[in-house]
This record gives C-alpha cells, sequence and structure tokens, in this order.
C-alpha cells in the first residue's frame, strides 16, 4: 500500500531521528525548507536501527559484527526511536519545558517544534516505504544503499556531505563507506575536493551555508587579541587530540593567550582550557564575540560551518585543510588554512595572529565579508537549479 496516496517532488533519507541533529541533518533540514517555499512537497525518513537493515541489504560480515557487538546499544536506540516518546517530547517543547529546551541547541529546538508525526511528511522507519516520489535523494553512506535498493523513484541522488570513507569517520566500515561511492546514484557534492574526487562522474555542486545567523556583538578591534577559541568535539574525525596539542603548544611559547573551548570531547582538558561543553546557539554566537581567532582541528570535513560561523561574527579562523575550510578560508586574507593532523602549525598561526593584532584586525573584517556570500536562498536555488538542469539532460538524452 502506498503512503496515504500522496506523492512528493523530493524524499530525503536519513540515517535515524535525533533530537541533536548535526550538520549535515541542518542542510536537509534547511533545503526541505527552501524546497517548500517554493511550492515543492518534500518527505523526510528517518530511518531507525540502520545498521540491522543495512547488514539486510549488504550482508556485510563487518557490519554483522559491529551491530552484535553494539547490541543494547541499539536496542536503546530503538526505544529512543519510538514515534510515540518522540511526539511526548515535542509536546513538552511546545509547551515550552525549560528543562527540554535547554539540552536542545536553538536551531535543533525550532525544528523539533514544528515536527508533528501525524504529518505524513515525517517518517521514522527501519526501510523506505512504498511511496510515490519522484526523486529519491540519499543523504549519508548507509541511506545510499537503501535509496540504490529502492524502486519507488524514477530518479536517484545522492547528497554526498562528506568522505565518508574516511577511516577516521567510519572506522572498521570505511570499505562499505566506499563501496557505497559506486552505486548507480547521481552524486551532489559541497566542496571542491569532493567535486574533484568523483570528476569523471560529473556530480553536481551546490554550496551550503551556516546554520547560525552569525553576528557582530562586540568589534573584532575591541576584542582580547590573546584569547583563542577550539572546537573540541568527540570524534576522532574531529580532531580534538589535535587541539589539545595545538594548545600545548601555543600556552608554552605564549603562556598570557587565553585558551577557551566548546565541544563533545570526551577526554581530558588541561585545566588552562576553559572548556563550555555542548552549548547553544546563542552561547556559541557570544563564544565567537568574545575570542578573536577560531582554531578547526578537523581531519575531514564537508563543509564545516563552523568557520563561516566564525567568520560572521569576527572571529579569525585557524583551520585544517580537511575538505570544508577551504571552501571558504582565502590563506592569508581571511583566515589561514593548515595541514592536517600539524599541531605546530596551527600554533604557529595562532601566535603569528596574536602577534599581529592589525592584522588580525583586517582579516576579521574580509571574514565578515567573505561570510556575507552564504545563505539558505542561495544554497536553495543551486540546488534546484542544479537538479533541473540535469534531469533537462537526462530527458534530452532520451529523447
Amino acid at each position: 500500500m502506498r503512503l496515504y496516496n500522496r506523492s512528493y517532488d523530493f524524499t530525503f533519507i536519513l540515517p535515524g531521528f535525533s533530537f541533536a541533529p548535526p550538520g549535515g541533518y541542518l542542510v536537509v533540514f534547511e533545503l526541505r525548507e527552501y524546497l517548500i517555499s517554493q511550492g515543492y512537497s518534500v518527505l523526510l525518513i528517518f530511518l531507525k536501527d540502520i545498521n540491522r537493515g543495512l547488514y539486510k541489504i549488504t550482508r556485510d560480515k563487518q557490519l554483522l559484527e559491529e551491530f552484535k557487538k553494539e547490541s543494547l546499544k541499539y536496542k536503546i536506540y530503538e526505544i529512543l526511536n519510538s514515534k510515540y516518546l518522540i511526539r511526548f517530547l515535542i509536546f513538552l517543547l511546545k509547551k515550552k519545558n525549560k528543562l527540554i529546551k535547554k539540552i536542545i541547541p536553538d536551531v535543533r529546538y525550532e525544528f523539533l517544534k514544528e515536527l508533528n508525526f501525524k504529518d505524513p511528511s515525517y517518517i521514522i522507519s527501519p526501510d523506505i516505504p512504498q511511496i510515490n516520489t519522484e526523486r529519491l535523494i540519499a543523504t549519508a553512506w548507509q541511506t545510499s544503499y537503501f535509496v540504490a535498493s529502492s524502486k519507488d523513484a524514477r530518479l536517484k541522488y545522492y547528497l554526498v556531505q562528506n568522505n565518508e570513507d574516511d577511516p577516521s569517520f567510519s572506522k572498521n566500515l570505511s570499505k562499505l563507506a566506499n563501496e557505497s561511492y559506486d552505486l548507480p546514484l547521481k552524486k551532489i557534492v559541497i566542496n571542491r575536493k569532493m567535486l574533484e574526487r568523483f570528476s569523471t562522474e560529473k556530480p553536481l555542486k551546490i554550496t551550503v551555508t551556516s546554520h547560525i545567523k552569525g553576528k557582530i556583538i562586540i568589534a573584532p578591534e575591541k576584542r582580547d587579541g590573546k584569547l583563542v577559541l577550539i572546537q573540541l568535539r568527540s570524534g576522532e574525525d574531529k580532531g580534538g587530540d589535535i587541539g589539545i596539542k595545538a594548545a600545548e603548544i601555543i600556552k608554552n611559547m605564549r603562556p598570557e593567550v587565553k585558551l577557551i573551548s566548546f565541544g563533545t570531547y570526551n577526554k581530558k582538558i588541561p585545566i588552562y582550557i576553559e572548556h563550555h561543553g555542548y552549548v547553544s546557539d546563542s552561547e556559541y554566537i557570544k563564544l565567537f564575540n568574545i575570542a578573536s581567532i577560531f582554531i578547526l582541528p578537523s581531519l575531514v570535513e564537508g563543509f564545516s560551518t563552523p568557520v563561516l560561523e566564525a567568520m560572521s561574527c569576527g572571529c579569525v579562523p585557524v583551520a585544517t585543510a580537511c575538505g570544508g575550510p577551504e571552501e571558504m578560508i582565502n590563506e592569508g586574507i581571511n583566515g589561514h588554512l593548515v595541514p592536517i593532523m600539524d599541531p605546530e602549525a596551527i600554533a604557529k598561526k595562532v601566535i603569528e595572529l596574536v602577534d599581529h593584532p592589525d592584522k588580525r584586525i583586517e582579516m576579521a573584517y574580509k571574514g565578515i565579508e567573505t561570510s556575507k556570500n552564504y545563505s539558505l536562498e542561495k544554497m536553495g536555488a543551486e540546488f534546484i537549479n542544479a537538479i533541473k538542469k540535469y534531469e533537462e539532460g537526462v530527458i534530452n538524452a532520451i529523447t
């Protein structure tokens, strides 16, 4: 039976529902918002217990070992992905429950507040149900296998938001992630590295945007030029250990520098770093406004919106050339790019900015100008135009 007998222009497949969705989810949420504003119908499908479903499709033994090893985690995950529990928590959100709102970042809160799982535009399912849709779009390597095996859509796409086959990202499943790029799906990429990597396939490219609207609260020239902000997030791909090593070098060479950080890093953090943990969007903007320099130590990023958000707040980024930052940073003009896994290079560029405040202020204002080139409207328009151009080419090739 087809779902509600309703047809959709776009159906995005996401790897499970989350109350604290990462950046890749937010790109999809924002595309959905824009597409609806342009009169398109959009369906979001959140695949629950995705590794179990993925095993049924691929029969990959490594995957079997992974979910056997984490069986308790998946049982908990199954409970948390119950649409009834989610609906109850969303009910609390709508009642402005202070505790619930406190633990959910602002941008997620605004999206979740609008969710209504009685609305057929949102589905939580262990697989892709039978639906009427013009386009199916995978949004992560796991979901690409589900999209490729589905028979419901005329057109199938793969929104590749990161080099997810990097071992720091997909770990023991990196081979399976890599093989997902061979599936017969039209790729849509978000940075130049991926455009070059898949150049023989002529992927579509879009420019994504910041999820949080940064603003200048404190002018760059009025800030403490020796205050440095570091992103410290859990996950090997986020380079938290590299960030800690860079901080140690900076502190040894310039003891007067004050180091603050945010993120979900779950290892020991030195006492000379003031760590703020998981912050709300408003707190996030405040941190970018008191800091003069921002360190992003990641090993791999699809776009890296924190770099753009730092720029929009007048905070100069020192970021690894890990895929995403290269889209925004013009070396030495509006920020600095350094090699991945090189804490010495990070420290060197930070110290240069600390020692040359006039240059840092000049770069901060260049970054503010750069950030103005990114918007939801631009991302949405590029997405629609890229899809239209490709599909017109497909039709012309057939006729």
